[in-house]
């Protein structure tokens, strides 16, 4: 019989909804560095994957959930934009499965297919909000709507919304946005971020701790502090996972 401490284990890497008969993911990249020593650097840089199988199986959950959302939000990281050649700070094992970061012009960067898939996901009135950690605008060239994205961080290109450094300030008319939209959101999206400690990881922390949500999804290669509170939690490239769920619900995405 399975002890707590193992079925902790189990749901930290499969979800809550998960399957205790899944495989549980495989560490393709080994490391002790911690990913995010500036923030809570409790948790390494080693990077895991799921089972395709398994990871089937989960995105079957997740597409469920999405179509039974009426608010639902996503929370993105770092770990969206690497595959345009824009580079991350927790990504450190020296065989990372995650793109280096590149001399890419920020000027030229260009969407990645997570973009590009949650850009669909909003145009077919699925996704409600956008919380953007990044600075780099590859949302909006992707064509989200300003209108419903908050680039808590700021923005390289938004005069009016500079990029705050780590012991800046955040904008308190953006704060409210979050705040307001961490109290009504029911299915959080979780992606490319370590969620290692900033204010903004409250947006995903809140859907979880509420009561009658459909929960947190996280999807990162490292492990997070908040994986135990995941209704699933997948392993695996972001720019996979979305290409897999495009698919499943027929989603049109434009060809690069």
């Amino acid at each position: 019989m399975a002890t707590a401490s193992t079925d902790l284990s189990i749901q930290c890497m499969h979800g809550q909804a998960g399957n205790n008969d899944w495989k549980l993911p495989r560490r393709i990249a080994k490391c002790d560095k911690k990913a995010r020593p500036d923030m809570y650097g409790e948790i390494d840089a080693s990077e895991y994957l799921d089972d395709d199988t398994v990871l089937d199986a989960k995105l079957d959950i997740v597409i469920s959930l999405i179509r039974q959302s009426q608010q639902f939000v996503v929370y993105t990281g770092a770990g969206i934009s690497t595959s345009s050649g824009i580079g991350d700070y927790a990504s450190k094992a020296s065989n990372s499965i995650v793109m280096r970061e590149t001399s890419v012009n920020r000027l030229k960067a260009v969407p990645t297919l997570t973009h590009h898939v949650l850009v669909a996901l909003e145009k077919k009135k699925y996704l409600k909000h956008w919380v953007q950690q990044n600075h780099d605008g590859l949302a909006q060239r992707a064509g989200y709507p300003q209108a419903k994205l908050n680039e808590i961080h700021g923005s390289w290109f938004d005069k009016k919304n500079p990029v705050v450094l780590m012991d800046d300030n955040l904008k308190p008319e953006l704060c409210e946005l979050l705040h307001e939209w961490a109290q009504k959101s029911d299915l959080v999206l979780a992606m490319g971020s370590s969620m290692c400690g900033m204010q903004a990881d409250n947006i995903a922390t809140r859907v979880a701790e509420r009561e009658g949500t459909l929960g947190l999804i996280i999807v990162n290669l490292q492990k997070t502090p908040h994986d135990h509170r995941a209704k699933i939690r997948i392993f695996a490239p972001c720019d996979k996972v979305m290409a897999l769920l495009a698919k499943k619900m027929k989603l049109r995405i434009p060809k690069n």
